[in-house]
Formats: structure tokens, C-alpha cells, sequence
């Protein structure tokens, strides 16, 4: 199983009011052609896939050419979860009928225990589990628990994946769009909350095969 774990590509992103767009394309397209010569089973896109909620429709457009060239012409599977920079609502629209073209959205915590199976050249299938970006507020309304903050929130969500795992062999792979606590920041991210309530431990991710994690820029060690 070979995939390949991207994320924050906020496909529309301006840099003091310049469209950063064909710039985003030339990487976007040094995506397509890794995906191509390192003959990959999947991608992974962990949040931020737009930069803004309501992106622009050359944004719009830029998404759609690259994920038709990456689904229907290379016939590759892509996994994307929502980030707190995506409209959750908006980035799922038609997401069950993509499915049947190998554009898998997660963007539902309802959802995090439904996994996307996918088997690779190798004959070796993995489960990929995602956990779309969320608010506290949004865990205790959907789950009817007690959760106070994003840690407690985030490991809720984790254990009860965790929980409806099934007992087999098979590689479990981990999709979260998170600020995990301990991990190097860039000077590009945008904060969740104030003051550090936006971090979560790194723990209770650990028995995971694999954790695929967005919003942190920077390559983390």
C-alpha cells in the first residue's frame, strides 16, 4: 500500500491581495505527476482544501481539473477531509455520489466510523478513517457528551473510531485536521482558538498504523 499524504492546499489563497492561484496550480500538477511516477494507491488531502469557506470560482475550477485528472484519467482514489477553513457543508455536496468515481470527502463527524477501504497494487487493503475538522461545541451536540475543550473533543472522536474497529489485519490509517500539541508551527497557519485551547495530544492516535495530519505547514520530526 503506497499512498500519498498531502494537506492545506487553500486552493484560492491570496498574498496581500495577489492571487497566489497559478502558483498553487504548478504544485498541484508536481502533485499529479508524484502520484504518477511513484505509482501511488491513493492520495490524501488532510483539510484546508480551500482557503476560505466560499472560495472563488477559479478555485472552484482549479479543484476540479486536478481531482478529474487525478480520479477519472490516472484512476487514483482520493481521501479528503474538511478543514476549519473549508465549509464542511459545501465540501461535501454530492460526496456520496463521488464516491462511486473514487472521490471519497469525509466532512461529517457522524461519518468518522465509516472507513474508505482501499486496496492497493500490492493486494494489501487499508481502512482510512477521517476526522473532519470540529468544535467542541459541535462533538457534544452531535455525540450528547461532556467533552470541554478541543483535546477532550478530539480524543472522543478518536476512541470512538478506535472502538469500531473491527478485529483484523488490516492497516488502519488515521485522517485528522488538528493542532497537535508538541508540534513546530510556521508563520502561515491561522490560529483555531486563543491562548493554546486548540491543542490536542498526540496519544490516544497512537495505535494507528499510520496518522495523516493536517493545518501544521511545516514538515514535523
Amino acid at each position: 500500500m503506497k499512498f500519498i499524504h498531502t494537506s492545506d492546499w487553500h486552493i484560492g489563497r491570496q498574498f496581500h491581495n495577489v492571487s497566489l492561484l497559478e502558483d498553487q496550480r504548478h504544485v498541484l500538477t508536481q502533485i499529479v505527476d508524484r502520484l504518477q511516477s511513484e505509482k501511488a494507491d491513493a492520495l490524501v488531502i488532510a483539510g484546508d482544501i480551500y482557503d476560505r469557506s466560499i472560495p472563488p470560482a477559479t478555485a472552484v475550477e482549479l479543484l476540479d481539473e486536478v481531482l478529474n485528472k487525478i480520479c477519472h484519467e490516472l484512476n487514483i482514489p482520493v481521501i479528503m477531509i474538511s478543514g476549519n477553513h473549508d465549509s464542511a457543508e459545501r465540501l461535501r455536496f454530492g460526496a456520496r455520489q463521488l464516491k462511486q468515481a473514487g472521490l471519497h470527502i469525509i466532512s461529517d463527524i457522524n461519518t468518522i466510523t465509516e472507513p474508505v477501504t482501499i486496496l492497493g497494487k500490492s493486494g494489501i487493503a487499508a481502512n482510512f478513517y477521517g476526522i473532519p475538522y470540529h468544535d467542541p461545541e459541535q462533538v457534544r451536540h452531535h455525540y450528547d457528551t461532556s467533552v470541554r475543550n478541543h483535546d477532550e473533543a478530539h480524543s472522543f472522536l478518536v476512541d470512538t473510531i478506535k472502538q469500531s474497529i473491527p478485529d483484523s489485519k488490516k492497516i488502519n490509517v488515521l485522517i485528522s485536521h488538528c493542532f497537535v500539541d508538541g508540534a513546530e508551527e510556521s508563520e502561515s497557519e491561522r490560529p483555531l482558538s486563543i491562548g493554546g485551547a486548540d491543542r490536542v495530544s498526540y496519544l490516544p492516535m497512537i495505535d494507528f498504523n499510520y496518522v495523516a495530519l493536517g493545518h501544521l505547514h511545516s514538515p514535523q520530526y
